[in-house]
């Protein structure tokens, strides 16, 4: 069910950048040909490229597609690399939540505000910032279902770079 979500998650992100795509094309081809163009398309696409990837990234978490480095890890020996791997989920799992904890403050305050954004489209400012503490309290989950992961795993079941478990 969990995999799922996050799949429904990235699955949205994959519609954001869907819609992306369609209104900046049509907004091109519009002025291009003296069309009526919607003002608002930069602004969405503003909000909209952000929220995506926020989407996404427990997603790639869950499936060790995201961006990592492991030249490092690479050149260890499995228990030490182990070791290395736990210790940046659980790094990461911590530095998630602080960021999530951050994002609930700074989204309650521009509620009780009632600060808005003022563009092309006009709207409270913490539609802007509610996606971030539920993102990367998602992000928090995963990192620490990782970490309980490699801490529970055999040394012999972590995968390597270039290796399947």
């Amino acid at each position: 069910m969990w995999d799922r979500f996050l799949a429904s998650l990235a699955t949205l992100a994959a519609l954001l950048i869907g819609a992306v795509l369609v209104l900046v094309g049509y907004d091109v081809v519009a002025r291009n040909l003296a069309l009526w163009s919607p003002g608002w398309v930069v602004d969405v696409t503003e909000y909209a490229l952000p929220l995506a990837t926020l989407l996404v990234a427990p997603w790639l978490t869950r499936r060790n597609e995201h961006i990592q480095i492991d030249l490092i890890v690479s050149l260890l020996p499995r228990t030490h690399a182990r070791r290395l791997e736990l210790l940046a989920s659980l790094a990461s799992a911590v530095i998630c939540a602080f960021i999530a904890w951050y994002g609930a403050s700074v989204t309650l305050e521009a509620y009780d505000t009632q600060a808005l954004v003022i563009k092309n489209i006009t709207f409270p400012e913490w539609y802007v910032y509610v996606p971030l503490p539920f993102c990367f309290l998602l992000l928090t989950i995963e990192n620490l279902r990782r970490a309980l992961g490699r801490w529970t795993a055999p040394a012999s079941a972590v995968t390597r770079p270039g290796t399947s478990a």
